[in-house]
């Protein structure tokens, strides 16, 4: 969080919090102790509620799309089956959107899948490719039926502890169940890195005037948002109701693990609605 003060005719301080779920669950008990704040949402998993778009998400899909492109070379040179892990510890966003700019399968939070009818699917992909590699993204809360992902080392701030990587547990099991080599790449902390894309630059630009000016109005507990993919100020999220997460049933497709592709007109551009 960054304390912000400013003056116009008399002395007024707010905080500024710009962070993701945690963090805004913090400036929803500021808030209702009394602080004078405004929020800003910042997290590549795009879940954080009444918001349809968090800073930092369309730099992070454009950063995995850019490396499963570059990388289906080498998993396709070497005809294995290509495993993809990236941040999403209760939501898919990331993975889901991910999936859905380069068209492979991918696994969500949201939705435990049939292992075995998985990776079948993944075999079938790979037999049909005529260079015989398949690719799948996995979300790091990722789960399938029978599995829940490990977790290790001492709790943050938050209380999350670490997640042991779905990406090298799912690759163990289809070795196990089929022989095939896989290749594993962890995306997570490489799509943190380096410089925003334009429509993150547009974005916590836009953001962060518009709390500028919330605050030279008095206001005070709200979110810079974006709501039926427009530029609206909402009340901070209720920590109570946890992260905002995908609705599988317009978003995912249950049976082919993969994004849906069908029914988005009237949507707004980002394909999710904030409330």
């Amino acid at each position: 969080m960054r304390c912000w003060r400013i003056s116009r005719g008399s002395v007024s301080e707010h905080l500024i919090a710009i962070g993701g779920d945690d963090t805004l669950s913090y400036a929803d008990k500021l808030n209702g102790r009394g602080v004078k704040i405004i929020a800003i949402p910042k997290t590549m998993d795009n879940d954080v509620r009444n918001t349809e778009y968090c800073i930092g998400f369309s730099t992070a899909i454009t950063r995995a799309s850019d490396a499963i492109q570059r990388q289906r070379t080498t998993v396709g040179s070497h005809e294995r089956i290509g495993i993809f892990r990236v941040f999403g510890r209760d939501a898919g966003f990331t993975a889901l959107y991910t999936a859905y700019a380069t068209s492979i399968r991918c696994a969500i939070p949201e939705y435990k899948v049939n292992l075995d009818k998985l990776i079948q699917l993944l075999l079938d992909d790979k037999h049909r490719n005529p260079s015989n590699y398949a690719l799948i993204v996995l979300s790091e809360g990722a789960e399938w039926e029978g599995y829940k992902v490990q977790e290790f080392g001492e709790p943050d701030a938050y209380g999350h502890r670490r997640k042991a990587s779905v990406a090298e547990a799912f690759a163990d099991e289809i070795k196990r169940r089929t022989g095939e080599e896989t290749i594993v790449s962890d995306l997570t902390y490489d799509l943190r890195s380096g410089d925003p894309d334009f429509i993150d630059k547009l974005v916590a630009l836009t953001f962060g005037n518009m709390a500028y000016d919330a605050i030279l109005e008095g206001k005070t507990g709200l979110m810079s948002a974006l709501v039926e993919g427009r530029y609206d100020l909402v009340p901070i999220p209720d920590a109570k109701l946890g992260p905002r997460k995908l609705d599988v049933a317009s978003a995912y497709n249950t049976e082919r693990y993969r994004p849906l592709y069908s029914n988005k007109r009237g949507l707004p551009i980002f394909l999710n609605r904030a409330f």
